[in-house]
């Protein structure tokens, strides 16, 4: 039973550590534009960070960030729950782990200017 309870703590206690990790995706201005901002841990400075099987210039060392204009990320290929595949490929073993980041709601739609709201009370 002990071993249990240790086994769960252990578990729980890795829990918020591993959701911190998670790449985050938020929108940012960026000039007259609004960008799309990436970022993440990896777990090495040295990993290059893919999107789409390209390479993306990343500022920082192991934790890591970008920013894109939206029309650069709107062509990137999306999933149907609207998040990035972000590929981490380590070169010298070849392997590859890939995560995913929920896109913010509205950063693929387009921006519609209204001529008038109306809104009514029942």
């Amino acid at each position: 039973m002990a071993i249990r309870l240790f086994l769960l703590a252990a578990t729980v206690a890795a829990l918020p550590s591993a959701a911190a990790a998670a790449p985050r995706a938020t929108l940012v201005h960026c000039g007259t534009e609004t960008c799309l901002r990436l970022s993440g841990e990896r777990a090495d400075a040295a990993t290059p960070v893919r999107i789409g099987g390209r390479a993306l210039a990343v500022e920082g060392g192991r934790r890591w960030r970008i920013v894109v204009p939206l029309a650069t990320a709107r062509s990137w290929p999306i999933t149907r729950h609207y998040a990035v595949p972000i590929t981490f490929a380590d070169g010298d073993d070849d392997q590859a782990r890939t995560a995913t980041v929920a896109l913010p709601p509205g950063s693929l739609g387009g921006r519609l200017e209204l001529a008038s709201l109306v809104i009514a009370a029942h």
